[in-house]
């Protein structure tokens, strides 16, 4: 049976979901950042994880480089 969990926060106007697909042989990772109307998804189909909390971190740290990378243009 396939499992997803997922976990959201807010940063800096930002509401963002992490998305975790379990697949065999570990966890896949969607990311979707939401300011107002706009929003962007980043999947990472590159990387499999080990458990849905290291993906948890990779993904916030994911996205605190796109959003300082939106921010700070």
């Amino acid at each position: 049976m396939e499992t997803s969990l997922t976990f959201g926060f807010a940063y800096r106007g930002f509401d963002i979901t992490i998305i975790g697909y379990e697949i065999d042989g570990g966890w896949r990772m969607a990311l979707e950042l939401r300011k107002g109307e706009e929003v962007e998804i980043i999947r990472d189909t590159a990387n499999v994880y080990p458990d849905f909390n290291s993906l948890r971190s990779m993904a916030i740290w994911a996205a605190h480089l796109k959003i300082k990378s939106l921010t700070d243009a």
